[in-house]
């Protein structure tokens, strides 16, 4: 495994060290349930020599949950915690030398992130930040014919990104995130990295409550919406 994870996560330490804070109202302490549209768009297939049998399966789309939050700690650091699970749609078709069978399932795609950040402010409302994170995907398939897709992965990730508030009450975002496990080969169950580019908003019905939106797009994309609800609210 590379290096610069580490070193990044060192560097950001260093950034943090006490520094005059312009007034800003993007806050940090917040937690958020939403739901989430979940894109794998993967296929594999799997070969049982001693039956002489073949299985191919294409993983789609599927919906679920997602929970999220925040802690903002000292100086300029956060700590933050993102958790996906969704049901996804496989469907499979089974060869032998007796039949084809086709049939259609849901899988679970599970999906955590955990890590630190620091972020800095560029100007009244408006603060950009880095952050690296602890990234981790399961893929829990079941079985149709005994075949065995399952497949997990573990490793860093990094993100940059930009958050500014605009009107008091709306909040707008995007980012880019670097992730070792962003890629996985269903056939050998090896994961890759991906790039993956998001943008967002939050919108204050209340004081300390927001209904959110978010896109990622990258080789496994979704789109969530839910609520906020600001734990450092004054």
């Amino acid at each position: 495994m590379a290096a610069w994870p580490r070193q990044v996560a060192a560097a950001l330490l260093l950034m943090a060290a006490p520094m005059a804070t312009l007034a800003q109202d993007v806050r940090y302490s917040w937690f958020e349930i939403a739901f989430v549209q979940q894109d794998v768009d993967k296929i594999g297939t799997q070969t049982d020599e001693i039956l002489n049998q073949t299985v191919d399966i294409n993983a789609t789309d599927g919906t679920g949950i997602k929970f999220r939050g925040s802690v903002g700690t000292w100086n300029n650091l956060f700590a933050f915690v993102d958790f996906n699970s969704s049901d996804i749609d496989v469907a499979a078709v089974v060869t032998n030398p007796i039949a084809e069978e086709r049939a259609e399932d849901e899988f679970d795609f599970t999906a955590v992130r955990a890590g630190i950040g620091v972020k800095w402010s560029l100007a009244v409302e408006t603060d950009v930040y880095a952050a690296v994170s602890y990234d981790s995907l399961n893929f829990d398939f079941g079985s149709f014919a005994g075949e065995d897709f399952d497949t997990d992965g573990n490793d860093f990730g990094a993100t940059i990104g930009i958050r500014s508030i605009f009107a008091e009450r709306l909040e707008l975002r995007a980012h880019a995130r670097f992730s070792e496990v962003g890629d996985v080969d269903l056939a050998t169950g090896e994961f890759d990295d991906d790039t993956l580019y998001g943008v967002g908003f939050g919108y204050e019905l209340v004081r300390g409550l927001s209904i959110t939106g978010d896109f990622e797009s990258g080789q496994f994309s979704s789109f969530n919406i839910g609520f906020r609800l600001d734990l450092d609210e004054d």
